[in-house]
């Protein structure tokens, strides 16, 4: 009786808690460069970009130093055919500011403060692996 017990409360736990946070889509971008966000430095390097479901949010890992990582909700991205799986933008101003990242049907929003006609922003576009 105990063990039926247990099952009956710890299933639905087990259940509810694999359901959680289920990665969505997933990629790897090679960054040839430095850059800066929310006040904090990152080194050039191997990235794994991840999204996960409920709620979405999207976590960016530098793969050799994985406590260089950053975590933001994400929202649906404008559908554009032909778009690569990971976009990433950058403004390269004095300063190299992580501007946005795409991954499949899900994007942040703007991450720094610049004005959004900056000449300074471009895409580094990834295919998912």
């Amino acid at each position: 009786m105990r063990f039926m017990f247990k099952l009956l409360v710890l299933v639905p736990i087990i259940c509810t808690t694999a359901a959680l946070a289920l990665p969505v889509e997933s990629a790897s971008v090679m960054l040839p460069f430095g850059f800066e966000t929310q006040g904090k430095s990152f080194p050039a390097g191997q990235y794994d970009v991840t999204v996960y479901d409920n709620p979405h949010f999207l976590i960016m890992r530098n793969r050799d130093i994985p406590t260089k990582s950053l975590s933001w909700e994400v929202g649906p991205a404008e559908h554009l055919p032909h778009s690569p799986a990971l976009s990433i933008k950058f403004d390269f101003g004095t300063i190299t500011q992580l501007r946005t990242i795409r991954l499949g049907a899900f994007a942040t929003p703007v991450l720094d403060q610049h004005e959004t006609t900056s000449p300074n922003i471009k895409a580094l576009a990834h295919t998912a692996h």
